[in-house]
């Protein structure tokens, strides 16, 4: 366990992107075959691009402008990465092409849809709906079907209930099944009432002004810090993971990243254990 100041917290996750962009691309494909090797692929950059976005963000409004509430929603984002990355990574093949295929359900919902919906009450989405359903859904109709009818057997149970994630799990179970339940129930928790806009998100921004009640988007020190924390921890594992399939580095080489002289005698936030 390390004490780690936010300034450190940031230089982590700038570490982090450095060893990320290290990486050159594959000589080969994963051995799981091409479908697996490009959900990593993109599953890094993800990471990569949004841990440099945050890092931009606060290059530009330092820590009194910093937006925390994006930088919460974009840290939740890697999280999910991570967890449906190392779920994945326990089936690669068939997890991969499942994950794949569930486009095709997505496309599917949202056609039927923009069907029932184009009758609205509301006479302006009647007329965006149905201006919708015949420049862009009733000509892939056809497709629409074709492509769901092809990989229905994978999402329906037997009373032909539909999968509503890829996975037919939770977020929870998967987390679980990848020994991540800890960060899901702490850590997935608090950045999900920034996406949720719960109670807790009202709290922090909230302020008393003479007074009267006023909301304020000046971030404070914690949740700046917690923003770099959470970045750091959840891309952290997820390089460990794809520096593994990939045979590029090892784990310690990841955990250099968080290595600052006498980092263990104090500071205001934590890295994971």
């Amino acid at each position: 366990m390390k004490y780690l100041t936010t300034a450190e917290h940031r230089e982590v996750v700038r570490r982090l992107v450095t060893l990320a962009k290290s990486f050159q691309g594959c000589e080969r494909p994963h051995d799981a075959g091409l479908e697996y090797t490009s959900l990593m692929l993109c599953f890094m950059m993800h990471g990569v691009e949004s841990a440099e976005s945050l890092l931009t963000l606060h290059d530009r409004y330092q820590d009194e402008w910093f937006p925390a509430t994006t930088g919460y929603v974009v840290a939740r984002s890697l999280f999910e990465v991570d967890v449906n990355a190392h779920y994945i990574s326990g089936d690669p093949r068939v997890r991969s092409r499942r994950y794949i295929d569930f486009e095709h359900v997505i496309q599917k919902n949202t056609f039927e849809a923009i069907e029932r919906h184009r009758a609205s009450a509301s006479s302006s989405w009647r007329e965006g709906l149905q201006l919708a359903y015949n420049l862009e859904y009733a000509p892939r109709k056809p497709q629409i079907d074709a492509n769901y009818n092809r990989v229905r057997s994978q999402f329906e149970n037997a009373k032909r209930k539909r999968a509503t994630n890829w996975a037919g799990i939770s977020i929870r179970e998967m987390a679980t099944q990848v020994d991540h339940l800890e960060a899901y129930d702490i850590f997935y928790a608090d950045l999900s009432a920034f996406t949720h806009v719960n109670v807790m998100f009202a709290n922090r921004f909230l302020r008393l002004n003479n007074g009267e009640a006023a909301w304020s988007m000046h971030a404070n020190e914690f949740d700046v810090a917690n923003v770099f924390r959470y970045t750091a921890t959840f891309l952290s594992c997820f390089l460990e993971l794809f520096g593994a399939q990939f045979k590029l580095w090892e784990k310690a080489k990841v955990m250099m990243c968080w290595d600052f002289p006498g980092s263990e005698e104090g500071g205001q936030t934590t890295s994971p254990p």
